[in-house]
C-alpha cells in the first residue's frame, strides 16, 4: 500500500491512521470529515498528509479506502464512490460492528468486486480524534467478511496489511459475523445497560451509587458508550439481537427457577460453567468490548503518597487516564486504580512501580 484514504476521522479512523503511521511512515495518508479540527490536529502531529472536506477525486486516487463512519454515512459513501471510481479501483473497506446492510449496499452499488466488509476488536467508552491512539489495534482481532464476488487476491492483499500493522485479521461471513457481534457485543451492552437503569430506579438516596464495587462497575462500564452509537446499532442488528436476547431472557428464567428451588446442584453447576469458560478466554488479544488498560496499587495512607505516585510517573513520561481511590474492595484488589491510555504505558507503570516496591494487581 502506497497511499491509504481514510473516512471519518474518529476514535477508529484517527487511531487507524496513527498505527499506520507508526508502523509504515513511508505511506501516504488522505482523511476526510467534516470536523477540520480533526483534520488540522492530525496534519499538525504529522498523523495524514493532507484532509478533504468531501470524497474528491483525489481522496479517492489511493490504494485502500476506510470507511470510518457511521453505516450510513458509510452507505451515502459508497454511493459517491460509485460515480467516480478511479481507472484503478481501490480496495474499500468499513469497520462497523454490522455487516449486513453495508454489504447490500456496496453490492447495489456495483462495488462487491472491491469491498472487504471489516471489524475492528476493539474500541474505547470516549470518541472522537482527540481519544485516538496508535497502540488501539496492537494484537487485536479483526473480522474480515469480503464480498462473495470480491477479489481473492485483494482479500490476501488486505489481510497482509493488517497483519504488518499488528492486527490479527480472521475471515467470516456476513451472517456468522452479525451473529458473534451480537452475542459478545450488542446484547452486552443492552444487558449493561439495563443494569444500570434497574440500580438508578432502585437508588432512592444515592446510596448504590455510593457504594458500587468493582464487579458492578466491570460489567456496566460500556453503558458510558454513546447513546447514539447504539441506538443505530441496536436497530440495524436488530435480527440477530433480538433472538439472543430471547435467549438471555429465558436463562435468567431458567436460574430464578433453581433459585426458588433452592437447588444446590442447578445453581452451582450455573455459576461453574461460567467460570470455565470465563477462565478459558485469553487476556493476550482485542476483544469486541473496549479493553481497559487499568492495575490497582497498594498505598500507604499516608499524606502526599498518590502524588508521589503520580509525579513518578510523570517523570517517566507515562500519561495517566484516570486514577481513582477504591472505597469498596469487595472483588478488588488495590487500594488505588490507576488507568492508561494503552498497553505500552500500563506495562512500563507496572515495572516502574515494581521497582519502587508497590505491591501491584494487572486487571485480568
Amino acid at each position: 500500500m502506497k497511499t491509504v484514504s481514510i473516512l471519518g476521522l474518529g476514535l477508529i479512523g484517527g487511531s487507524l491512521a496513527k498505527t499506520i503511521k507508526r508502523k509504515m511512515p513511508k505511506v501516504t495518508i488522505y482523511a476526510a470529515d467534516t470536523n477540520a479540527s480533526y483534520l488540522n490536529k492530525a496534519i499538525s502531529e504529522g498523523i495524514i498528509d493532507k484532509g478533504f472536506s468531501s470524497l474528491d477525486k483525489d481522496f479517492l486516487s489511493c490504494d485502500l479506502i476506510f470507511l470510518c463512519g457511521p453505516v450510513d454515512v458509510n452507505i451515502a459513501a459508497l454511493r459517491k464512490i460509485k460515480d467516480a471510481l478511479p481507472e484503478n479501483p481501490p480496495i474499500i473497506t468499513d469497520v462497523s460492528s454490522m455487516k449486513t446492510k453495508i454489504h447490500k449496499a456496496a453490492e447495489d452499488s456495483n462495488l462487491g468486486r472491491f469491498f472487504i466488509g471489516g471489524h475492528p476488536m476493539a474500541g474505547l467508552e470516549s470518541s472522537g480524534y482527540d481519544n485516538a491512539n496508535s497502540y488501539l489495534f496492537e494484537n487485536v482481532y479483526y473480522i474480515i467478511t469480503p464480498s462473495p464476488e470480491a477479489d481473492d487476491e485483494k482479500v490476501s492483499v488486505f489481510e497482509k496489511f493488517l497483519e504488518d500493522l499488528d492486527i490479527i485479521p480472521i475471515r467470516l461471513d456476513v451472517k456468522a459475523h452479525d451473529f458473534s457481534t451480537a452475542c459478545v457485543s450488542h446484547v452486552p451492552h443492552i444487558i449493561s445497560a439495563a443494569l444500570v437503569n434497574l440500580v438508578k430506579d432502585n437508588d432512592k438516596d444515592d446510596i448504590l451509587k455510593t457504594i458500587a464495587a468493582g464487579g458492578f462497575k466491570d460489567i456496566t462500564r460500556i453503558s458510558s458508550s454513546s447513546p447514539d452509537m447504539w441506538t443505530l446499532i441496536s436497530k440495524g442488528n436488530k435480527d440477530e439481537i433480538v433472538p439472543v436476547l430471547e435467549d438471555y431472557i429465558e436463562a435468567l428464567k431458567s436460574i430464578i427457577a433453581s433459585i426458588q428451588r433452592e437447588s444446590t446442584q442447578e445453581i452451582h453447576d450455573f455459576f461453574s460453567s461460567a467460570k470455565a469458560y470465563r477462565d478459558d478466554i485469553s487476556n493476550n488479544t482485542g476483544g469486541v468490548l473496549p479493553t481497559i488498560y487499568q492495575l490497582s496499587c497498594e498505598v500507604i495512607d499516608e499524606e502526599g503518597e498518590i502524588a508521589t505516585i503520580a509525579t513518578r510517573l510523570a517523570t517517566h513520561h507515562i500519561s495517566i487516564k484516570n486514577i481513582s481511590i477504591v472505597h469498596n474492595r469487595e472483588f478488588e484488589q488495590g487500594a488505588l486504580n490507576i488507568e492508561f491510555y494503552d498497553r505500552v504505558s500500563l506495562n512500563k507503570a507496572a515495572e516502574l512501580l515494581e521497582k519502587y516496591r508497590y505491591t501491584i494487581y494487572l486487571r485480568s
